[in-house]
């Protein structure tokens, strides 16, 4: 069951009334770009009307390559959106006079940037610290049209930045222009969060009474809503009390979702979304939106530990304060306490001592909840929510907030092999394999499973290792977070410029693969060499995974493995363990003396929208017997199984490197001739068709292969003939 129900779909109704308060129509903006160096990979669009995250990224690439695209991307946040709210007297395009005013950007409501947040023409960039690398494959040059057009800028703080600005209803006085800074890093030490820097201005000459700026994060930790959704909690209430001293405070500000297990599913146990066939857990990880930095007022742009005065979540439509049609009411949800009308028997609300009171401005979970326990068709959908004010803005203040994203998760071979250790209870699960090595907790050291250990959904214990193991995700996503505010505090980075203090990657090298006879050449550029902000370059390494048929072993299947490290002084690589006809997907990076090691995404083969366009694949030798060993296969062909298996093609093997096949009917009508030019032992007819483009139909057929002395050259005269079948 795909997600049919959404948000988006509830709002649809739902926001009708204030659409046509504002006399409006709905516009998208087009123009968008991704933040793809590291494992978490963000996008967005012009005017903020549209955001996602895919993470883990080299997970969800690994699955493409296996399942073909768009199969089980493991999209992490379903959007994410701002609001501004202040008191002032205005009249609204329709004729109505409000005391407050509100701008939205986000995909649900006002999402008509025309009128109520305004892109600033040209303002929408990305920017790379280094030159995007070239990727030429088999002769093609498949590198990324978008990222190849981008500005480079060597100075710039991250390795990659994504700078958007816009105006809030600019032509009704609202005078709050919204710019905002996205920040990646490609280190894998720092590629599992991002950071983004909002700056709010008054460019009006008003002064601007009681400014709220709020943002809407629906996070997730899963695919699909079928045997697994997500919780999620607001941790943080009382930060303030941490951030002064006190040890009994949260340390941090965060929203953070899972997959938790769903009670509607008795049978099995779906934390993590096992495979029902394989039993790898599919989608384990933890996800977050956390706070980095709040400034205290225009005047003092220290961080207050106060901020967010209201935050928690709201859930789809029983939460309705969260889909209402006014401005005042919007402005009243920013401002004031949450509604203890709202469901509450699993959550709380509660002051910033974290004591539980009907008029609190923080929603948790409550205390000692059984998070196992859970409804998947209540539960979906919850709204993060954190608002900042209420600041007092004169003309040309402007108020510094600072926000995160970051995921955690363990270990990709612990997601398969764990998996694969754990009966799960899907019945079609294929048999239990132990566990192939001891797992040790990475925080504590302390043994959490055992080699040769099997698991079973059934005992209760062992459901309990299982959690241990995939609850490990919080601690990471939780020190991910952390790791982001101490790169934003341990930098000077404003508005775009500045450094932050940790070691950057570096530029990952321009790459071009060649398929040759039983063998894949690899030959990489020297733009990491030349990055002289990454340090000395040490090594490089070369990464491949391929494609196999499904087997016991499917899950393996889809990883990514060293194959070689080489000195810096190597720019070349033979792969000869490979096998004719298999596809392999390659990616080169360079490591740096400090042992960083440039981003595995942005040279990596398999990456266009149909993945297999950029497989490389060795290819057969010329035979020198050619004249005895030609041969078609299959023969006879049969259309029909071509149609069940995709990619299999009437083929002539053990051919002379340079020649050209003509194909007769048995009564000699030429139907096809097929120009051999690249110096391998094999050629597909991959259409099979005739001159006029027509269908061939059921019959015998015969083949003339003549051998050219060199590319559409002349003819040797040594030729070679044969027969084969076509069934349809």
């Amino acid at each position: 069951m795909r997600k049919v129900f959404g948000t988006q779909w509830l709002l649809i109704g739902l926001a009708v009334p204030l659409l046509i308060l504002l006399g409006v129509t709905t516009t998208w903006a087009q123009e968008s770009r991704t933040l793809n160096v590291g494992d978490l990979y963000f996008s967005t669009q012009d005017g903020f009307s549209d955001h996602n995250i895919v993470y883990p990224f080299s997970w969800s690439f690994a699955r493409t390559i296996y399942s073909g695209p768009g199969d089980h991307e493991l999209d992490m946040l379903q959007f994410h959106g701002i609001t501004v709210g202040l008191k002032r007297q205005w009249t609204d395009p329709s004729g109505v006079t409000h005391p407050v005013q509100i701008a939205m950007a986000n995909r649900q409501k006002f999402s008509d940037i025309e009128k109520v947040v305004v892109p600033v023409t040209g303002a929408f960039k990305r920017v790379y610290r280094n030159p995007y690398p070239q990727k030429i494959l088999d002769g093609k040059d498949r590198t990324d049209v978008l990222g190849k057009a981008d500005p480079v800028d060597a100075n710039l703080p991250s390795d990659v930045m994504i700078y958007q600005h816009s105006k809030c209803w600019p032509d009704y006085g609202m005078g709050i222009d919204i710019e905002r800074w996205d920040y990646a890093f490609a280190n894998p030490d720092y590629d599992d969060f991002m950071i983004m820097e909002y700056v709010f201005t008054n460019t009006s000459n008003e002064v601007k009474h009681d400014v709220y700026f709020a943002f809407r994060a629906e996070t997730s930790t899963h695919s699909y809503y079928e045997d697994a959704d997500l919780w999620g909690n607001y941790y943080g209430v009382t930060y303030w009390k941490w951030a002064q001293g006190d040890p009994t405070g949260d340390s941090l500000r965060i929203w953070y979702s899972w997959d938790a297990n769903d009670r509607g599913e008795s049978a099995k146990d779906t934390k993590g979304r096992p495979d029902p066939i394989w039993g790898n857990f599919r989608e384990p990880q933890y996800f977050s939106f956390f706070v980095i930095h709040a400034d205290k007022s225009p005047s003092d742009e220290s961080d207050d530990p106060h901020q967010p005065v209201k935050a928690g979540w709201s859930q789809r439509d029983l939460s309705p304060d969260l889909y209402i049609s006014t401005h005042e009411a919007v402005y009243d949800f920013l401002s004031k306490p949450w509604d203890p009308q709202n469901p509450t028997s699993y959550s709380m609300i509660c002051d910033d001592n974290y004591n539980e009171t009907a008029d609190g401005m923080y929603r948790v979970l409550r205390p000692n909840i059984d998070v196992r326990d859970f409804d998947m068709l209540t539960e979906q959908e919850k709204t993060a929510l954190f608002s900042f004010g209420p600041y007092e803005l004169n003309p040309g203040d402007d108020v510094r907030i600072v926000l995160g994203f970051a995921g955690g998760h363990i270990p990709l071979r612990w997601a398969i092999d764990v998996g694969r250790a754990y009966k799960n209870g899907y019945g079609s699960q294929l048999d239990v394999v132990p566990l192939p090595y001891d797992i040790y907790n990475p925080f504590t050291g302390e043994l959490m499973l055992s080699k040769g250990v099997t698991l079973d959904a059934t005992n209760p214990s062992d459901k309990d290792k299982k959690d241990a193991i995939i609850d490990l995700g919080k601690e990471y996503v939780f020190r991910n977070a952390s790791k982001a505010i101490h790169v934003w505090n341990g930098g000077n980075v404003k508005k775009g410029s500045g450094q932050f203090s940790i070691p950057l990657a570096p530029a990952t090298p321009s790459l071009i693969g060649t398929s040759e006879n039983d063998q894949i050449r690899l030959q990489w550029g020297n733009e990491a060499e030349e990055d002289t902000r990454a340090g000395q370059i040490v090594s490089y390494r070369i990464y491949r995974a391929y494609k196999r048929p499904p087997s016991i072993t499917s899950p393996t299947d889809t990883t990514f493995l060293l194959l070689a490290e080489v000195p810096a002084s190597q720019h070349e690589y033979v792969d000869k363990q490979v096998v004719r006809g298999d596809d392999y997907y390659y990616y080169v990076t360079a490591v740096s003396a400090s042992g960083a090691e440039s981003s595995p995404f942005l040279n990596r083969t398999g990456t266009s929208a149909v993945p297999t366009d950029e497989a490389l694949t060795a290819t057969r030798a010329p035979d020198p017997n050619w004249q005895k060993d030609v041969v078609v296969v299959p023969n006879p062909y049969h259309t029909a199984g071509a149609e069940k298996y995709p990619g299999r093609r009437l083929a002539f093997l053990n051919l002379p490197a340079y020649a050209n096949i003509k194909i007769y009917t048995m009564t000699g009508d030429l139907v096809q001739e097929i120009y051999h030019d690249s110096h391998t032992g094999v050629d597909d007819w991959e259409r099979q068709d005739t001159f006029s483009t027509m269908q061939i139909v059921s019959g015998i057929y015969i083949y003339v292969v003549e051998e050219l002395d060199g590319p559409r050259g002349n003819p040797t005269g040594k030729k070679a003939i044969g027969k084969f079948v076509v069934v349809k």
